[in-house]
């Protein structure tokens, strides 16, 4: 370990705030602060509660702890630990478990199917009801909220706030709870104070895993959970916050030193993931100067960034590369493609398939996501209380399909991002200054997925005959920095050549024999 990692694993501050950048370890030094601690006796197992925000983290966790010999603690998602408290307090008072509406998306085209025509999708509704609950926002703040917020409006937001004001009564008559009530619901029964400690006394000591994705409804619970003597670590690189369209608030976590007393923040800046290279390139795309950042990685090839004719011929050329980067000892799964928006996969599946390269899309996780599993929408959940169990099922043989937002946490060798030009990176719909340094952070989160080498690209025209595009505003500062690396790389001048061997043949002829 590093000095700053070892720092955050031993720190003995009620609150540690560790930030950390791309592939500075921070997974690793968060389960060995839970291993050194139940090993030395500072902290139990089994009233340790490790939060993260979605099942794919949740398991790796869990993994990681239990080959550090750590076992009894829980490891899930912000949602399984509100559903737990709720379950708990209702099984206190004898009262049937919650029904939980698995998915919004239903009631809501209930809702909207009692309307005339609107000019408005259920994905559209659904998208902003999910904020607004995130910010605690109730049908009647609505309007006044988004206007504040800026956000950017596909309806208009007094049609917004009237639909949502349905779809609450819709829920509420079916009593059914959906993921953003199960946070609501929990923080409130924690206002009673009997009940409230003995959860503090199960969940005592608390670590937060990215905590850059915290919405303040989430950070609503977890102040419940951790309360007046905290015991909490918190985990986080703001430069890697993109859900605030979703309602995320990176501002939580730098806010932490003023929320609590005898804080330690510790900053851990190396990268131990990817290339210099690339970790110059990609702070080059986030607009911090490349020679400010740290590696602990030997060089690599200089990242790759090149234009093409149209959105079909960036796909045989990313097929190409990757059938030439497919060698002995390099599967294909230790590949990705990386776009902006699912549609732009599609032509890669479509060109991966007639070169029979094996492909599989990622997920359809989209954001920081619950580990509830399939809920079907009356279903009522029950909880394992013991935490997260494994294993984690080994992944194909094929090249990943991802969503820029959907790559986040993951990393792979090789790593194509596509598609980099304006109305996509950054995305059309961008348009206040928050939104566009989201979409910037996005492709800094994309470019470092990248362990040892990366292809940049993006294509002038979608489809022969169709409109022109720019590259992205960002990518001008990316080239600058690649030129830069190929220009510290190319051989010495003749002049500076025949000098340097000179001084060489001197030292030789001093240092000599008599």
């Amino acid at each position: 370990m590093t000095a700053a990692q070892k720092e955050a694993v031993l720190a003995d501050e009620p609150v540690i705030c560790v930030l950390a950048g791309a592939g500075a370890g921070k997974t690793g030094v968060l389960t060995a602060r839970v291993a050194r601690r139940d090993a030395d006796g500072t902290a139990r197992a089994d009233r340790t509660l490790v939060c993260t925000f979605s099942r794919r983290a949740a398991d790796e966790l869990w993994v990681r702890l239990v080959r550090l010999g750590v076992r009894g603690a829980t490891v899930g998602t912000i949602h399984r630990v509100a559903l737990r408290i709720l379950v708990d307090w209702r099984q206190r008072r004898h009262a049937p478990a919650p029904s939980i509406l698995g998915r919004r998306g239903a009631l809501i085209e209930r809702v909207l199917s009692t309307r005339q025509p609107l000019p408005v999708t259920s994905a559209q509704l659904e998208s902003e009801i999910g904020w607004a609950k995130a910010r605690m926002v109730g049908p009647e703040e609505y309007e006044a909220a988004a206007a504040r917020a800026g956000r950017s409006l596909r309806i208009p937001a007094g049609l917004t706030a009237e639909l949502f004001a349905l779809y609450e009564q819709e829920r509420r008559r079916r009593s059914l709870l959906d993921l953003d009530d199960l946070l609501d619901e929990s923080a409130l029964v924690m206002e009673h104070e009997a009940f409230a400690e003995a959860t503090r006394w199960r969940l005592r000591h608390v670590l937060v895993d990215e905590m850059q994705d915290v919405n303040p409804a989430q950070f609503r619970l977890l102040q419940a959970i951790v309360g007046p003597e905290p015991d909490l670590v918190a985990v986080g690189d703001p430069s890697q916050s993109v859900y605030g369209w979703n309602g995320a608030d990176p501002g939580l976590l730098e806010a932490l030193p003023s929320l609590f007393d005898r804080v330690r923040v510790v900053h851990l800046d190396d990268n131990h993931r990817s290339t210099p290279a690339i970790v110059r390139l990609a702070a080059a795309a986030l607009g911090r100067r490349p020679d400010t950042v740290r590696c602990s990685r030997p060089e690599g090839p200089v990242p790759a960034l090149t234009t093409h004719e149209s959105d079909e011929e960036e796909a045989s050329w990313v097929a190409r590369e990757a059938w030439r980067a497919h060698r002995p000892g390099r599967r294909w799964s230790h590949m990705a493609v990386l776009a902006r928006t699912n549609a732009q996969l599609e032509a890669f599946v479509r060109v991966f398939s007639t070169r029979q390269i094996p492909v599989r899309l990622a997920g359809t996780e989209l954001g920081p996501a619950s580990d509830l599993g399939p809920v079907d929408r009356d279903a009522t959940i029950h909880i394992e209380t013991e935490g997260r169990r494994g294993p984690v099922a080994d992944d194909p043989d094929a090249v990943v399909l991802s969503t820029f937002h959907r790559s986040k946490g993951l990393q792979w060798p090789c790593v194509f991002v596509v598609g980099l030009c304006e109305g996509l990176v950054p995305i059309r719909s961008a348009r206040s200054s928050a939104a566009l340094a989201e979409e910037r952070r996005l492709l800094y989160v994309a470019m470092t997925r990248a362990e040892d080498q990366l292809w940049c690209s993006w294509s002038s025209k979608a489809a022969p005959g169709a409109s022109d595009r720019s590259a992205s505003r960002w990518l001008a500062e990316v080239e600058q920095a690649r030129a830069q690396i190929e220009e510290e790389r190319s051989p010495a001048p003749p002049q500076a050549a025949a000098s340097h061997l000179a001084r060489i043949r001197a030292l030789v002829a001093r240092d000599g024999p008599a």
